[in-house]
């Protein structure tokens, strides 16, 4: 950024596409700006969370390039009640209450009932993060205080509202949801293990936790569940990205181009991660 003031940052919703996050906190780490506050939406909530809790952006790098995409991939497919991902969320982010993050972090939710937007600057991390990942077809309702709450992308796709509330001062937006590109589609879920990379001990924890499931193998199902959770998504997707044009924004946005890359292909972590730190590199004006 060309004066290096201090940010809080609205991380979009995108699945796999949220993975471009990584790369741009890379980028404004190494550019020494000072992050204030996250505010998150599903996917964002998720990378938001783990950048308050102390996780630095290469750390997080190497976490999601190292993680066996394809034994978790079938574990989340198969369970079918969510019961898996809100294990993992667990799993990952323990007992950690939002109250306690050393940098002010929300997660932002639809409600069910009403459609109000709901934002969860306090509690559970776990829940918060649960919450704002609830993808309607997808996953359920998680329920706190009594309200259903789903994924935030049906209310805010880019949390900048929910940003600007945290902290006073600037906020930076990524949005990650430019619109697919017909005809290119992601591959098949792989293992992708690191070359030269030191792991953070979150990875020993995730990688315990897939240790300690029921691993179905290549159930001749999954692959139809994928079709039908990849139709879901897509209009989502759709929906997410209508929505965010349809506000008037005048707040700086980081949109990298992810439409090639589909919801599901966390595989390419690293190719995702690159186009997010490229996008930041030109939006800051400093091409390598």
């Amino acid at each position: 950024m060309a004066d290096d003031q201090p940010v809080a940052l609205a991380l979009g919703g995108g699945a796999a596409k949220g993975l471009a996050h990584v790369g741009v906190l890379c980028g404004l780490e190494e550019d020494g700006v000072e992050i204030t506050a996250l505010a998150g939406t599903s996917m964002g909530a998720v990378i938001g969370a783990l950048w308050a809790q102390g996780m630095r952006a290469r750390e997080m790098e190497g976490l999601f390039r190292s993680i066996d995409w394809g034994r978790l991939g079938r574990i989340l497919v198969t369970s079918v009640t969510g019961a898996a991902f809100r294990g993992m969320v667990r799993e990952t982010f323990g007992g950690q209450r939002i109250d306690d993050l050393p940098v002010p972090f929300a997660a932002v939710c639809g409600d069910l009932d009403t459609g109000d937007m709901v934002v969860l600057d306090s509690g559970e991390v776990a829940t918060a993060v649960c919450a704002s990942s609830s993808i309607p077809g997808i996953l359920p309702p998680t329920v706190v205080d009594g309200r259903r709450l789903i994924d935030g992308a049906v209310v805010e796709p880019v949390p900048v509202t929910a940003a600007k509330n945290l902290v006073p001062g600037r906020v930076l937006a990524v949005n990650v949801m430019r619109p697919p590109i017909r005809g290119e589609r992601g591959g098949a879920l792989v293992t992708i293990r690191p070359v030269g990379v030191e792991l953070p001990s979150l990875f020993r924890r995730i990688e315990g936790w897939l240790r300690r499931q029921r691993d179905r193998g290549e159930d001749r199902e999954i692959g139809a569940r994928v079709s039908r959770w990849e139709a879901v998504v897509q209009a989502f997707h759709i929906m997410q990205y209508r929505l965010a044009a349809s506000y008037p924004v005048d707040t700086p946005t980081i949109e990298p181009p992810t439409g090639r890359f589909g919801w599901f292909d966390f595989h390419r972590a690293d190719e995702i991660i690159d186009v997010g730190y490229e996008s930041y590199r030109r939006w800051a004006g400093r091409p390598e």
